[in-house]
């Protein structure tokens, strides 16, 4: 009878013991109810690219990963179906609660939030009752990628740099809400301005008018730098073959077809290389007849010769055939030997 009473006495001490542990775990808010904590986690922020145009949406993606070797969980929260309260076309965004990115400037001035219920004071917790909770488990190893635009969420401005990290808040809406895990890593973002587009407009070829020496610049310039092909345009070969006798005694006497083949061979002369090269020159003159159709350059050359250079003045001609060209055509030339005089 003893023992039986012995017995007894465990029993309900045993049962009175448990009472409290059955009653705490139905207590509200007082048992974690995901699995894990704020160390399961790791957090890590990536980019498509670090530049962007202020019209772009600028993506931000986060990737949660579970870095433990149980199965770790955290909330996310939706927007809610009523359009009273959340608004996608408004550029409402349901994003910045469990995941909070941070943009300041290379000064450390934090950019402007723009969350609609975030600017206007509202009180979090009545925020977060009409958006949806969901729970995001993760195996060992497993990943959870989360997309965010920055520009929805933040006035970014033009022609600024941003650094941007995260802060990742797994269990709002638990005991330990406020528990918080930052990106290991930081990004640099660029933000410039909007390329504006530039109607097309015809150049205004009678705003665009070079002096004679000009010509006979680029014209030398193109000699010196092995480059004739893009000068010969400045010259009027009809004309200036005739400051070549080798030529314009052939040139005179060909009929319209020959012409055309001598002119040819005087290009290919004139852009072939010599071996007494152009090495420097100084345009020393210019002078426009009052016409104002016919114009003289004159230029001391130096050019390459077996003992000491050679120079050379040579006297250009350029024509245009109304006051109203816009450029000069090389037509003539005239080159004389300096010489030198002994004191």
């Amino acid at each position: 009878m003893k023992r039986l009473k012995i017995y007894s006495a465990l029993i309900i001490t045993a049962l009175l013991l448990s009472m409290p542990t059955l009653s705490q775990e139905k207590a509200p808010g007082k048992v974690l109810r995901h699995k894990g904590d704020i160390q399961s986690f790791s957090v890590y922020l990536k980019m498509e690219k670090l530049k962007f145009y202020n019209s772009e949406d600028i993506i931000l993606h986060v990737v949660i990963k579970n870095i433990t070797d149980e199965v770790a969980s955290f909330y996310v929260f939706d927007p809610p179906g009523r359009e009273d309260l959340f608004n996608r076309e408004r550029g409402d965004t349901a994003d910045y609660n469990t995941f909070k990115p941070v943009v300041y400037d290379m000064t450390g001035r934090n950019a402007e939030l723009i969350v609609p219920y975030m600017a206007s004071g509202s009180d979090l917790k009545e925020t977060l009752s009409w958006m949806t909770r969901r729970e995001i488990k993760l195996g060992p190893g497993e990943s959870f990628t989360r997309s965010l635009n920055l520009g929805k969420m933040y006035r970014l401005q033009s022609d600024t740099d941003y650094r941007v990290k995260l802060h990742f808040f797994p269990f709002i809406g638990d005991p330990d809400e406020d528990k918080l895990s930052i990106s290991y890593n930081e990004l640099k973002v660029r933000i410039s301005r909007d390329r504006e587009y530039q109607p097309y407009k015809s150049a205004d070829i009678k705003g665009v008018r070079l002096v004679p020496s000009e010509v006979v610049i680029l014209l030398m310039d193109a000699e010196k730098d092995g480059y004739w092909e893009r000068a010969i345009k400045f010259i009027d070969i009809e004309k200036f073959i005739h400051s070549y006798p080798d030529f314009s005694s052939k040139y005179d006497l060909a009929d319209d077809r020959d012409k055309k083949i001598i002119e040819k061979d005087f290009i290919r002369y004139f852009i072939s290389k010599r071996s007494d090269y152009l090495i420097d020159f100084t345009v020393v003159g210019e002078e426009v007849e009052p016409s104002g159709l016919v114009s003289y350059v004159s230029v001391v050359a130096s050019r390459k010769s077996l003992i000491k250079p050679d120079r050379y003045k040579y006297v250009y001609r350029l024509e245009k055939n109304s006051i109203d060209d816009y450029i000069w055509m090389v037509s003539g030339l005239e080159a004389t030997i300096v010489r030198e005089v002994k004191k």
